[in-house]
């Protein structure tokens, strides 16, 4: 149910004499923002109460509500709220208040009456005193509160301080919705023209850190003109005392006043009436706001301080979320970074390759609107999203963390060490013949009674056939080198192997002696590439794992797809690639480009021990086969050609 500003019974009190604070109803899916002027006190509930009158109920008519929700009341300058045993509670700054006892509220102290939102606005802080008009003011910075009138004003000056506080409120509500400081500045700029409709300039000044001087980073006019803030020249003496004593300044007819009329700055631009206030968190200055005027001596008073003072405020909270959000992004980033750095360092042959398919796939993605294909150009990526592309590129081998280091760095068909044992066992077999030859030259010797010329003879034929059966051995095993290099293609030929395995040798026990295994019989028979069926099976889980990963992480909504985009970067569009068989339209464009990239820096590395890496041409040329086989997105590969998106600016 929507609150409308309906007539009667659901209007807010009107503003009357007496209102020091009101409650600012925050806007939402079903509710519109609206003010509430408090009186000594008001009941908030759903129904309206016929006991009460209409300046001591607050009507929100939500189901959510009870009936006699919460009570507002003032004890001198201070307000306290009370829950009235409500059915869905009262919070204040999220913590749940006890029914029946009363918690004093502060300005800008937040209430929520179950899903409803409030802010507690107070017009004056307790023993505050009204304070004097004076040509030139100082304000301290740091204990800032908004102005309030006098008890007796007139009721149009505290409808103007509602509206300005009103003001304030919507300034809040707009910096907490920027992402990043150029629009921040542009907005402070249009709300300083908005809220002080005097003003010819404003600027901005900002620091690097603590330790560096103030430099301009906005200058602009009424008129919209935009000055180079190099060029600014601003006073020394009001940036000094701003900085310095973190107070806000006033000075009208700034010409006459004895403080400034000295300074060229003031003098050469003309300056009447100027304003400037500190932008401070904490201890911590960040920079100021000047506003000023040549025209009019009095174009600013001192709720216009005040007022801009309390912009500042603002001001500086959302420029330290900035900063602090920065520093959150740089920590990630450096996470990240050393993490991928880590995992490829596993593999030392490879490495690298992460870092360099992330910066194809940024290029890739900037360069679709450049793109000749109408359709394509229409994509089009936010700094959140190029980002999460980035974090997606850098990470999408991380499973790979779990690939047994064997099967990760395998450089031929079979391992080093299954190598190492498979030439042993020729040795052995060399020896077994060796064994059996001698041992039935001896037996005959004694069976048959041989001369010492006869044995000469047998000895000398033994060893002939021992050579012999070396250099077949030999010839084996040179075989078997040939065949435990990678295949490049599939029409490559494979070496026989089938004389090797049918090859007849026994163990002195004399049992069957196999030159090869059958697991290494498959292995020296793989058409294509090093790893085996199950190998494969392992370093495709990389992909999975990678996933897994990447789901632990609780990335924030504007990289919430990344585990995602890295889990699809080895499926082709056809539905032949892993490790789900996804096809066109479950494929996202995101993704589709990691996958443009990969597969270009895995045919363009550097050689490696298992393949030679390819000329760039080349490499396209069988990029260009993928598109034509249905794999890869033509499309989107033409314009990875075009913008040479391989190349570094």
């Amino acid at each position: 149910m929507a609150i409308e500003p309906a007539p009667e019974p659901y209007a807010a009190p009107p503003v009357e004499g007496g209102v020091s604070a009101y409650l600012e109803l925050l806007g939402g899916r079903d509710v519109r923002p609206r003010l509430f002027p408090l009186h000594d006190e008001v009941v908030i509930g759903r129904d309206r109460q016929d006991a009460l009158a209409s300046d001591q109920f607050i009507c929100i008519p939500l189901h959510t509500i009870s009936r006699r929700h919460a009570r507002v009341r003032r004890r001198g300058d201070a307000w306290s709220v009370e829950d009235l045993h409500s059915s869905n509670g009262t919070f204040v700054n999220g913590a749940r208040l006890q029914p029946g006892s009363w918690h004093v509220l502060g300005d800008g102290d937040e209430l929520a009456l179950a899903s409803t939102q409030l802010v507690f606005r107070s017009l004056v802080a307790p023993g505050a005193a009204s304070m004097p008009t004076v040509i030139r003011k100082s304000v301290d910075a740091t204990q800032y509160v908004p102005a309030a009138g006098p008890r007796d004003a007139p009721r149009g000056e505290l409808e103007k301080s509602v509206l300005k506080l009103h003001a304030m409120a919507q300034v809040s509500i707009a910096l907490g919705a920027v992402t990043d400081r150029a629009t921040l500045t542009e907005k402070i700029m249009n709300f300083i023209f908005d809220l002080f409709p005097l003003a010819e300039r404003a600027f901005i000044l900002l620091r690097q850190n603590e330790r560096d001087p103030p430099v301009p980073v906005a200058a602009r006019r009424r008129n919209g003109m935009v000055e180079d803030p190099r060029q600014a020249r601003l006073s020394h003496t009001i940036v000094d005392e701003v900085l310095g004593r973190k107070r806000a300044i006033l000075s009208v007819d700034t010409l006459a006043d004895r403080h400034f009329a000295a300074q060229d700055s003031i003098v050469a631009q003309a300056i009447r009436s100027v304003m400037c206030a500190p932008l401070i968190v904490g201890e911590e200055v960040l920079g100021l706001i000047q506003v000023d005027s040549s025209s009019d001596p009095r174009a600013f008073q001192e709720a216009d301080l005040e007022l801009l003072t309390g912009v500042c405020a603002e001001t500086a909270v959302a420029l330290k979320n900035f900063q602090l959000y920065s520093d959150i992004e740089r920590l990630l980033d450096g996470f990240v970074r050393a993490s991928v750095q880590a995992i490829e360092e596993r593999d030392p042959v490879t490495a690298g390759h992460s870092f360099r398919v992330a910066g194809y796939a940024e290029r890739l993605a900037t360069a679709l609107d450049r793109a000749q294909d109408p359709d394509v150009r229409r994509i089009a990526f936010t700094r959140e999203q190029l980002r999460e592309i980035r974090y997606a590129a850098l990470l999408h081998d991380f499973g790979k963390v779990g690939v047994r280091e064997h099967v990760l760095r395998k450089e031929k068909k079979l391992h080093h060490a299954d190598m190492r044992l498979l030439e042993q066992r020729f040795l052995y077999a060399r020896a077994c013949l060796e064994r059996q030859a001698y041992h039935t030259l001896a037996q005959r010797h004694i069976d048959e009674g041989w001369s010492a010329a006869t044995f000469r003879a047998e000895k000398e034929s033994a060893d002939a056939r021992l050579a012999e059966e070396a250099a077949r051995l030999d010839g084996f095993l040179a075989t078997i080198r040939s065949a435990n290099e990678p295949a490049i293609s599939r029409s490559s030929t494979l070496p026989d192997l089938r004389d090797i395995v049918h090859y007849g040798c026994h163990d002195p026990d004399g049992h069957p002696l196999a030159l090869l295994e059958d697991h290494e019989v498959a292995a020296l028979s793989l058409a294509k590439g090093c790893l085996t069926a199950d190998e494969r099976r392992q370093i495709e889980e990389h992909v999975v794992d990678s996933y897994s990963f990447l789901v632990l992480i609780p990335w924030t909504r504007d990289l919430a797809g990344v585990p995602a985009i890295a889990h699809g970067h080895h499926e082709k569009l056809d539905g032949s690639g892993y490790p789900s068989g996804l096809r066109g339209p479950q494929i996202s464009i995101q993704t589709r480009i990691l996958t443009i990239c990969d597969i270009y820096d895995a045919l363009t590395a550097g050689d490696r021990p298992y393949k030679k890496a390819v000329p760039v041409e080349q490499a396209l040329d069988l990029m260009h086969e993928e598109c034509d086989a249905g794999h890869i997105d033509a499309r989107l590969f033409q314009v990875f050609v075009d913008a040479r998106a391989w190349m570094a600016p």
